[in-house]
C-alpha cells in the first residue's frame, strides 16, 4: 500500500516531484522513486511513495519497469493473486526481478494492455505509462477499495491518491463544488465521482482512463458487480458450507504479507470470522473500549472481542474511544462527518506504534450479505404505499422526541412509505438532511440542493440494473458501488494510510463478491435474521450469542457526538445530529486558507 501521482502533458508541464513527494510522505514511509519520459507533444512523470509488505528489498522500489523499459508503473494496492500471476508470466517468457506484486502487472499489460485489469483480485489504484508513444493510463479496482482522483484541463492530466498531491502538484482544483458539499450535508460523505472540488474528480470503481496526445477517454474495465438473474432456490446447509469454503479461501489469501498483521475487532460478527478463518495469520487485535456510552451498550463490544482474545489466545489491546482525536478534516483533503473515521485514525496509530504495517478490517460484510436494517425495510418500502397517512405518521413521531433507536427507526420508515417511488424512499432511510437544512447551510436557492440533485449517483446507478433484480438486491447493488467506496472504504484508507498502515477488506475479495452474487434473496434475510449465511456460520464455529448481538461495529456514543455539535436539522433524532456535526465540520473546511480559485458564496 502506497501513495501514486503523476502529471500527463501535450505541452511542457512537469511536476515538482519533491513537493508532491513530501504530501505523500505518510501513504508510504518507506521509500519514494520517480521516472520522467517526453517525446514529440508528449511527456510524463510519474511518482511513488512505497510502504513496503511483499518484498522488503530494494528490488521492489517503483516505479517499476518491463524488461526493455517501455512501460513503467506506479502501482498502490496489493493483489492478492499474484502467485498465479507470477507463474502466468514466467510462462509466458517474462523475466521478472523481484516478488513484488505489482511487478506482474506491467508485464500483463505488456502483453494484453488494458485488459490485464480484468486478471487482478486485488486492491488498486495505478498508472502505466508508455515511454515510446507517451500514452497513459491510470485505474482503480472494481470496488473501489483504493483511492484514485484526476483533475483534466486542456490537454493536460494530474492525477494522484489525495486531492492534497494535487494540489501541491499545481493542478486546477477549481471552486468549491456546491453539489458534492451538499451531498456530504446529506450522507455524511461525497459520492464519486465529486469531491469537495470542482475541477477534481475520482474515479469510479472499475473505471480505466486513457490519455493519448492531450486526448482522454474513460472506460469500465469490469462490470458492476450485481445478479444477472434472480437466484435458484438452494439447499441451506450446503449453502453455508461453501460459503464457509469461499471465504477462508479470501482470508487466507489476504494474509500476503512480509511484515506482521493485525486486526481491527469490533466484537461483530465480520471482524470476528476473519479472526477466525486467520488462524495462526493474525498476531495482535485492536479494539475500541468506551468507559460509559449510557443506553446503547458499546461496553458489549469490548466483552465479546475478550470472549474472543480467551478463545483464540491473540494479544489484544483495548483503546478508551474517549483517546479518539476530534480531526474532522483529514489532511487528504478530503470530508467524512462519520465518527468511525476518528476511531480508526486511533487505531492505526495505535498499529503504526506498536510495529504494525496492515490490519484486517470487516468492512463489506453488510453491502454483501443484507446486514442493514435498511435492507429488511427494504420489501416494505417497494410494496406498500401509504402516501398521506405515512406523512402524517411521520410528522407525528417527529413531534415526539425520543432517545429510543425504535422511534426513530418508525419515522424514518413512515417518511419512506410517504414517497410513490421506492428509491426515494430507500433514500430517505440513508439521509441526514432536507434541501431546506442544506440550502440555508450553503447560503444558495432549495432547488440547486434537492433531493434530487443529492442522489444523483444513486439514480444513475439504480437505473441501470437489471429490471428483473428484486429491490432488495437493486439496493445492495446501490449500497455495494455507491455507499461502500464513497464512505466505508474511504475513510478507512485515509486513516490507515495518514499513519502508514495498510487496512486490507477480506470480505470484499473478488471471489467472494462474485459468490455472494448467487445467494437467494430468501436466504440472505430470514424472517427478521439479517446477514443470515453469515450469522449461521457465526453460530456454528463462534458462538450462538456473538453470531446474533446487536450490529454496532466501530461506533460512537451519540451523546459524544451530540456533545460537539449544535442542534440539528428538519429530520430530528440521530439524522440531526449528525447533520449538525458535518455542518460543523463544513464550516471548519470553509474556513481553511484559500485552496481554491474563486469561493463558494
Amino acid at each position: 500500500m502506497c501513495g501514486i501521482a503523476g502529471l500527463a502533458s501535450a505541452g511542457s508541464r512537469s511536476l515538482d516531484a519533491s513537493r508532491v513527494d513530501d504530501v505523500l510522505a505518510h501513504r508510504g514511509p518507506d521509500g519514494s522513486g520517480a521516472e520522467s519520459r517526453s517525446g514529440e507533444g508528449w511527456a510524463w512523470d510519474l511518482l511513488h511513495r512505497r510502504l513496503s509488505i511483499v518484498d522488503l528489498s530494494d528490488a521492489g522500489l517503483q516505479p517499476i519497469a518491463n524488461e526493455d523499459r517501455s512501460l513503467w508503473l506506479t502501482f498502490n494496492g496489493e493483489i492478492y493473486n499474484y502467485p498465479e500471476l507470477r507463474e502466468l508470466c514466467l510462462a509466458r517468457g517474462h523475466r521478472l526481478s523481484s516478488r513484488m506484486d505489482g511487478e506482474a502487472i506491467v508485464h500483463l499489460w505488456e502483453d494484453e494492455g488494458p485488459a490485464a485489469l480484468a486478471r487482478l483480485n486485488g486492491i488498486f489504484a495505478l498508472s502505466v505509462a508508455d515511454a515510446r508513444s507517451g500514452e497513459v493510463w491510470i485505474a482503480r479496482d472494481p470496488l473501489g477499495v483504493k483511492p484514485l482522483f484526476y483533475v483534466r484541463q486542456g490537454a493536460d492530466l494530474w492525477f494522484g491518491s489525495e486531492i492534497a498531491a494535487l494540489r501541491e502538484a499545481g493542478a486546477p482544483i477549481g471552486g468549491y463544488d456546491t453539489t458534492a458539499l451538499a451531498q456530504f450535508l446529506s450522507f455524511l460523505w461525497i459520492p464519486d465521482p465529486r469531491t469537495p472540488y470542482e475541477n477534481v474528480r475520482s474515479l469510479r470503481p472499475g473505471e480505466v482512463l486513457s490519455w493519448r496526445n492531450g486526448e482522454t477517454s474513460i472506460e469500465r474495465y469490469r462490470s458492476p458487480f450485481v445478479p444477472s438473474s434472480p437466484a435458484d432456490a438452494v439447499d441451506e446447509a450446503e449453502l453455508v458450507r461453501d460459503f464457509e469454503r469461499v471465504f477462508t479461501a479470501a482470508v487466507e489469501r489476504q494474509l500476503m504479507a512480509d511484515v506482521p498483521i493485525g486486526l481491527m475487532a469490533s466484537g461483530g460478527i465480520d471482524s470476528s470470522l476473519i479472526w477466525w478463518a486467520s488462524k495462526a495469520g493474525i498476531q495482535k487485535a485492536f479494539s475500541i473500549e468506551w468507559g460509559d456510552s449510557g443506553s446503547e451498550k458499546l461496553a458489549e463490544d469490548a466483552a465479546a472481542v475478550r470472549d474472543l482474545q480467551e478463545a483464540f489466545g491473540t494479544e489484544v489491546a483495548f483503546l478508551p474511544g474517549e483517546m479518539a482525536e476530534a480531526t474532522p478534516l483529514p489532511p487528504s483533503g478530503d470530508l467524512f462527518a462519520d465518527p468511525a473515521y476518528e476511531l480508526t485514525r486511533l487505531i492505526a496509530r495505535e498499529a503504526r506504534d506498536a510495529g504494525f504495517k496492515v490490519l484486517l478490517s470487516g468492512q463489506g460484510g453488510d453491502e454483501l450479505f443484507a446486514g442493514y436494517r435498511r435492507h429488511l425495510l427494504a420489501p416494505w418500502i417497494e410494496r406498500f404505499r401509504m402516501h398521506a397517512l405515512a406523512g402524517v405518521t411521520h410528522a407525528g413521531l417527529r413531534r415526539a422526541p425520543s432517545s429510543n433507536v425504535n422511534v426513530e427507526y418508525a419515522a424514518r420508515l413512515a417518511l419512506a412509505l410517504s414517497e410513490s417511488d421506492p428509491l426515494r424512499g430507500y433514500m430517505h432511510l440513508c439521509s441526514y438532511s432536507t434541501g431546506v437544512d442544506r440550502a440555508q447551510a450553503l447560503g444558495c436557492y432549495e432547488e440547486e440542493v434537492s433531493d434530487e440533485v443529492v442522489w444523483q449517483e444513486h439514480r444513475r446507478f439504480y437505473e441501470a440494473l437489471p429490471p428483473d433484480l428484486s429491490f432488495l438486491r437493486k439496493m445492495m447493488a446501490v449500497d455495494l458501488s455507491v455507499y461502500m467506496p464513497g464512505l466505508g472504504l474511504a475513510y478507512v484508507d485515509r486513516a490507515g494510510m495518514e499513519f502508514g498502515v495498510e487496512i486490507r477488506v477480506p470480505w470484499l475479495d473478488l471471489e467472494l463478491v462474485e459468490w455472494s452474487l448467487r445467494v437467494p434473496d430468501d436466504s440472505l434475510i430470514k424472517g427478521r435474521t439479517l446477514k443470515n449465511v453469515p450469522k449461521t456460520l457465526a453460530a456454528r464455529v463462534l458462538s450462538h450469542r456473538l453470531a446474533h448481538r446487536p450490529k454496532r461495529g466501530f461506533a460512537s456514543p451519540t451523546n459524544r457526538v451530540q456533545k460537539q455539535q449544535a442542534s440539528g436539522g428538519q429530520r430530528g433524532f440521530r439524522q440531526g445530529t449528525y447533520f449538525a456535526r458535518a455542518k460543523t465540520i463544513l464550516e471548519g473546511f470553509l474556513q481553511e486558507p484559500a485552496t481554491s480559485e474563486r469561493p463558494l458564496i
